[in-house]
């Protein structure tokens, strides 16, 4: 009986027991299925924000980061190294020890501040920086600017601190582009300000001229001092109208309505016809002659009529503003099988070499000594580009210039 007792109390025990195991085995188990459950939606988190985790210690060495989810790398390496070594530094892969072995590593901002976070055991917020790395094949170096936050973390006497690392170079790059349209915009507002002031001096000049020598001919009784009174009206009437012309077409390119009509014409009947025009312009500069270098023969050519005469006749008109003596030629040849190549030459006091990419700009005059709105090469470039050719100057201070326009040739 005695036996059966103990024998009863044992299995008890066993039993007991083994129940005991099996609920610790069960509450083990259910954590555990926590656990990873809490894992893998910590991991889908990590994958799915656009932002690099790294956790590290206080040496710096990479203990864990999503940067390899993010970079779509498929194969981890064994160890990720320290920081540089993780993201590919140009410092540290061409050091040839790691992250914190280049000369360089001593001037790194990311690594001062994050050893001094380590030190001071506090955080820090949104530093930016610039960091230059390279391509997995390390033949391509990649600017990149960041923006890093740490988090200090002391577990179990264990230092770490979690990085978090936003890749912000897009956004550089939008402000650096928006500072360099902001500055643009300032300059072109300081050079429309300058424009409309000179604008003003420009038109009065010739409305003064025609209003004052207007009333000189008509109390004037001499053939001869009618004439002069006559040709100065002529001259500013001739300059105002070239004003308002040049400001009608720069609000048309502005609004995108200038028209341009093609048409068949003999383009060296065209040039002949225009040099009569213009060298009515020179018959108080006797020490000026303007040559027409087109050619005899017939050439038919396809294109722009009147803005041909528009820009030649603003070309010619430029050189003359800048020419004391000497010639002005101006001519045609075709340029390859395509094209048409259109210049003016003159003997002119020429452009300083680092003047001549301003001198297309809108608004800008080299010389204000000299009358003008500054707009008319603007205007004339701006229309051979919107026929589909280029525009240039070539010149030498006191040699002169050559203007020169490229037009496709249309069948």
């Amino acid at each position: 009986m005695m036996i059966y007792i103990i024998f009863s109390v044992f299995i008890i025990i066993i039993l007991f027991i083994c129940a005991r195991y099996w609920y610790l085995w069960r509450k083990i188990s259910v954590q555990k299925n926590e656990w990873v459950a809490q894992t893998k939606e910590s991991d889908t988190i990590l994958r799915s924000m656009n932002a690099c985790f790294i956790l590290i210690n206080s040496d710096l060495v990479v203990i864990r980061t999503n940067y390899y989810d993010l970079s779509g790398i498929s194969e981890e390496p064994a160890s990720s190294g320290r920081v540089g070594d993780l993201l590919n530094c140009k410092n540290a892969v061409r050091s040839g020890g790691g992250c914190g072995a280049h000369k360089n590593c001593e001037n790194c901002m990311i690594r001062h501040t994050i050893e001094n976070a380590f030190y001071h055991k506090k955080g820090f917020h949104k530093l930016e920086a610039s960091m230059r790395l390279l391509s997995s094949d390390h033949q391509q170096i990649i600017p990149c600017d960041v923006s890093v936050s740490g988090t200090y973390l002391n577990n179990e006497g264990h230092e770490q601190m979690l990085l978090t690392v936003y890749d912000i170079t897009e956004l550089k790059n939008m402000q650096r582009l928006l500072n360099i349209e902001k500055e643009n915009a300032v300059s072109a507002e300081k050079l429309k300000s300058a424009f409309i002031a000179n604008m003003s001096h420009e038109i009065r000049t010739p409305l003064n001229a025609i209003v004052g020598f207007s009333g000189l001919l008509a109390s004037a009784d001499d053939d001869t001092e009618k004439k002069m009174y006559l040709d100065i009206v002529a001259e500013n009437n001739d300059r105002l109208l070239q004003i308002v012309t040049d400001v009608l077409d720069l609000s048309k390119i502005e609004s995108g309505s200038l028209d341009f009509h093609y048409s068949e014409f003999d383009v060296n009947d065209l040039l002949c016809a225009l040099h009569g025009i213009l060298d009515i312009r020179l018959k108080d500069k006797p020490e000026i002659k303007l040559i027409c270098e087109a050619g005899t023969d017939e050439w038919i050519i396809y294109s722009e009529q009147h803005r041909i005469v528009q820009i030649i006749t603003n070309l010619v008109h430029n050189a003359m503003k800048f020419t004391h003596s000497g010639e002005i030629c101006f001519g045609c040849r075709p340029q390859g099988e395509d094209e048409i190549y259109f210049y003016v030459s003159d003997t002119g006091i020429g452009i300083p070499a680092g003047e001549q990419d301003k001198i297309f700009d809108r608004f800008t005059k080299l010389d204000h000594e000299v009358p003008g709105t500054g707009l008319g090469l603007t205007l004339s470039q701006t229309i051979v580009q919107n026929l589909g050719g280029e525009m240039g100057v070539e010149s030498e201070v006191t040699k002169g210039s050559t203007f020169w326009f490229t037009l496709p040739l249309k069948s």
